[in-house]
């Protein structure tokens, strides 16, 4: 390794200058002009390469599905081929002229040099290993004229087709590592005329996926456009902040792409796509915390693949390594810390105490639902009619205003009546449930006019906040709020959340769900609160103690209270919490992987746009494994969904009532071992299904899965959800002489048949049905 030396802050401006087409920096003009030029540019942006390192022989590696093509001379990856019979680019036609890695530097003043792999002063590239799994070693060294060393192993066993990269780094400046974006990877958009799209599948909450792959899609959190940008990566977004797994993949009938890391300690990282001028970035992201000098070691690996299918196949090859893992030790069934309760499938109930949604101003007080007491008599009106117990869900029932954190109490109502709701709801065999807002503190509030900075002030709320790397308060500014983040690292914010909790608590709950937007770590870049002052390991160890310090406050007035969070758990914490109110889309990732360990109900925003929209939502949470949840708006009356305005139409009340009342009788009946205990498989063929397109694309009248129960029996679940019958034909891929029983709303009906076969059944309107094999 070089010998280490302090990079003074002339000199790290200077490079910082001279890597101007990379850095994150900014500069006056006259800095700029001061400095030497930058290195020519490709056309594309990227920093150019010499004619001798584009035409040099590649190292090579083939497999029986990829072709892997590493750039002898630069160490940037060429090409990446799937080869499960016809075979697919996966890369941009000119990846070689992307770097193998590129890092963010900051110095104490917290300026930031980015840096990458094509500067290396020297770089070796040699291919060893025994012919069962062959082994490329990649060093840098002099990265950008610093002492920058860095080691890049790539395994690639022959019995699969998959790739561990590891990263080694030797940091000889006295600079913090902000973060190494590792290894650089761009996919291609579709070309107009291919008439196989390509997908993305992400991990935005319960899952995504999103298609074709054009500048244009929704990709990213809550489906925005999400283009690359230097500040992005300052910022973690797994684990939480809406990132729930660390797996990716890019795939069309021909191949895919499996992009994922196998760290199961939860360790911060940056992973999603990202838009660029040429394609989109699989972005990973890696926030080691360390301070030169020093040397570092990635404690995983990221590991890249091909595969043939489509999403469900990435998702197998990701649950195979996941199942393994510490956060899948116990199984739903199994697990001490979940109530009976929960397994019977209790409909969630959320009703609004003021204004109509979270942004509506002039919020009044909703007389229906305040004090909460009110709400007991239209609550009981839905029990008798569901015929099931209910998780009531309090919503804007904040002192200040929907969401308002810290100065949330005294609740609308009293404390004294929101008591005795909870203990009157838990009478009759309810489980009521409490939001809280996550590491917020919340200064404004437009429903409520609300203006907390008074409050903020006066209880010092600066001590508590986390900091942006030029000092200032990390505050999140929403169309209809604004809130400080809370650092994990001082006392104050943690003692905000946990003091929230514990007042919660003391209400009298079933549930709380205090860890709302994901329940993750937000980066804090102040040099005074006890940590480093760039993301890092430290944040998990704070997040997961205070998880465990939240539970223990929850609990702290009574022993049964369960945690629920915002979005699905992520991974690593999948333990922690007992239920979730899901981010469920089209694509249930999080149910095929993770449904067996616990059940989530279906949440909010799942596009309710009409009475046959909003049966859809319950047969699709339905067959993918949730529970139910439905929004009241006046008078006690089932809305279309959570913060759409009362003003539109009324749902059918007889008919949807109906709807979740068989829907969630079939959970909890014959497909319970299944939709509450069972493993979600990859589907079978049902055909011969209208579809229709409500806003989120195509989907089928006959909503469907297959779930294989603890047993072993597998189950294929049908929802027909339409206000027209249904004759879905449903291709049994299984093999040998199976007994087959087949139940259409209570109608049971056996046989013995020989598998494979096809089964073609007959649903009447909104009707379900369960094909079991066994």
């Amino acid at each position: 390794m070089t010998d280490s030396k302090e990079l003074s802050r002339r000199r790290f401006l200077s490079v910082v200058a001279s890597t101007a087409a990379t850095s994150c920096l900014p500069l006056s003009l006259d800095a700029v002009l001061a400095c030497e030029s930058p290195p020519a540019m490709a056309e594309d942006g990227h920093i150019a390469i010499s004619r001798e390192a584009l035409a040099t022989e590649p190292v090579i590696v083939l497999n029986s599905g990829y072709r892997l093509l590493i750039n002898s001379k630069t160490g940037s990856i060429v090409s990446f081929r799937s080869t499960f019979g016809v075979d697919r680019d996966l890369l941009i036609s000119n990846h070689v002229r992307l770097p193998l890695l590129k890092m963010e530097l900051m110095n104490d003043h917290s300026e930031f040099l980015t840096i990458d792999s094509l500067q290396a002063k020297v770089v070796t590239v040699r291919k060893n290993g025994e012919e069962a799994e062959p082994t490329i070693t990649i060093e840098y060294k002099d990265i950008a004229d610093l002492p920058i060393e860095a080691r890049v192993t790539v395994r690639c066993p022959a019995n699969e087709t998959l790739t561990y990269w590891s990263l080694e780094l030797m940091n000889g400046t006295t600079s913090w590592i902000g973060h190494i974006q590792f290894p650089l990877i761009e996919i291609p958009f579709d070309k107009l005329v291919d008439d196989d799209p390509s997908h993305i599948l992400w991990s935005f909450a319960d899952g995504g996926l999103a298609s074709p792959v054009v500048p244009s899609m929704s990709i990213g959190p809550w489906g925005n456009n999400q283009r690359n940008t230097p500040e992005l990566w300052r910022y973690n977004n797994y684990p939480g902040q809406w990132t729930s797994t660390q797996l990716m993949a890019y795939y069309n009938d021909a191949g895919g792409l499996y992009v994922a890391c196998d760290d199961p300690s939860g360790l911060p990282k940056f992973i999603d796509p990202l838009i660029e001028e040429d394609g989109v970035t699989m972005g990973l992201g890696h926030y080691p915390g360390t301070r030169g000098p020093s040397t570092l070691k990635l404690s995983y690996n990221v590991v890249l693949g091909t595969f043939h299918g489509d999403w469900y196949a990435a998702a197998e090859i990701y649950r195979d390594w996941a199942s393994k893992q510490p956060f899948c030790a116990t199984k739903l069934a199994q697990r001490k810390d979940h109530p009976a309760w929960l397994t019977d499938s209790p409909v969630a109930i959320a009703f609004p105490m003021r204004g109509q949604g979270d942004w509506d101003p002039p919020a009044a007080v909703n007389a229906e639902y305040t004090p909460a007491t009110n709400a007991l008599p239209y609550l009981e009106k839905l029990a008798a009619g569901l015929e099931c117990p209910l998780m009531p869900i309090v919503f804007n029932w904040e002192h200040g205003g929907p969401w308002v954190q810290p100065d949330a109490f005294p609740p609308l109502g009293g404390e004294a009546a929101m008591r005795e709701f909870m203990a009157r709801a838990k009478e009759k065999g309810w489980y009521p449930v409490l939001y809280g807002d996550g590491l917020s503190w919340v200064t404004w509030q437009k429903n409520t006019n609300y203006d907390g900075m008074a409050y903020f002030k006066s209880r010092d709320g600066k001590a508590a906040v986390a900091r942006k790397w030029d000092g200032s308060l990390l505050e999140d500014v929403w169309a209809w709020r604004k809130n400080y983040v809370a650092c994990l690292g001082t006392e104050k914010g943690r003692q905000m959340v946990l003091d929230m909790t514990r007042k919660m608590s003391e209400l009298g709950p079933a549930v709380i769900q205090q860890f709302d937007q994901g329940p993750g770590p937000r980066a804090c870049y102040a040099a005074d609160h006890g940590h480093p002052p760039v993301p890092g390991p430290w944040m998990t160890a704070a997040f997961t103690g205070l998880i465990q310090a939240d539970t223990k406050a929850a609990r702290s007035t009574k022993a049964a209270v369960i945690m629920s969070c915002e979005g699905a758990p992520p991974e690593s914490y999948l333990q922690d919490f007992q239920t979730w109110d899901a981010r469920a889309s089209m694509c249930p990732l999080y149910s095929f992987l993770y449904h067996e360990y616990g059940n989530g109900h279906q949440g909010f925003y799942t596009n309710r746009v009409s009475d046959e929209a909003l049966r859809l939502s319950v047969a699709r949470a339905i067959v993918n494994g949730y529970m139910v949840n439905v929004t009241l708006r006046d008078k006690g009356l089932i809305e279309y969904d959570w913060d759409q305005l009362w003003n539109r139409a009324i749902p059918d009340q007889v008919a949807i009532v109906d709807w979740i009342k068989r829907a969630n009788q079939f959970r909890t009946g014959i497909a319970r071992d299944y939709l509450v205990f069972g493993r979600m498989l990859r589907p079978w063929k049902v055909s011969n299904v209208m579809t229709r397109d409500f806003g989120w694309g195509k989907e089928p009248l006959v909503q469907s899965a297959i779930w294989q129960a603890p047993d072993g029996r597998i189950g294929i679940v049908l929802a027909n959800y339409a206000d027209l019958g249904e004759s879905p034909r449903v291709e049994l891929a299984v093999t040998g002489q199976k007994q087959l029983k087949l139940t259409i709303d209570g109608l049971e009906t056996r046989r013995t048949v020989l598998l494979p076969t096809v089964i073609d059944i007959e649903m009447t309107p909104r009707s379900l049905a369960l094909i079991e094999v066994q």
